[in-house]
């Protein structure tokens, strides 16, 4: 699972917790041991390196400067039939965070009270290189 927007970690050390055996943070800044600092737009890891990409910060893809290159980043980096879960800020139209992944589909969104989580499928198709 390669975590984005991870901040200090706790969606990592909850995943560890609950067994997942591989678990990756990144965020702007290193949060020692469990976040190391990568640049979303351009993530330091090979084409399906992961089988999830997770974020459970609302601000992952409202607050990123290029939320398009984020999202075929976070495309990139998942395996073919792979899944991407986002949290999302409510007042967020779903349909125009979808629009950004070219390459996945929408298999599920569960609406909390303060956030939305956006749950997409890959499709397995390749992204335009770097």
């Amino acid at each position: 699972v390669l975590c984005l927007a991870a901040g200090a970690g706790h969606a990592v050390d909850a995943l560890r917790a609950a067994g997942v055996a591989d678990v990756t943070g990144i965020d702007l800044v290193d949060f020692p041991p469990l976040v190391r600092r990568a640049d979303p737009h351009r993530l330091p890891f090979s084409g399906g390196a992961f089988d999830l990409v997770f974020s459970d910060d609302p601000s992952a893809i409202s607050g990123a400067l290029f939320p398009s290159r984020l999202a075929a980043e976070a495309e990139r980096a998942v395996r073919g039939g792979g899944g991407i879960a986002l949290a999302l800020d409510r007042r967020i139209e779903i349909a125009a965070v979808a629009a950004l992944f070219k390459r996945s589909r929408i298999v599920d969104v569960k609406d909390g009270t303060q956030v939305r989580l956006l749950i997409l499928q890959s499709n397995g198709t390749t992204s335009i290189p770097h």
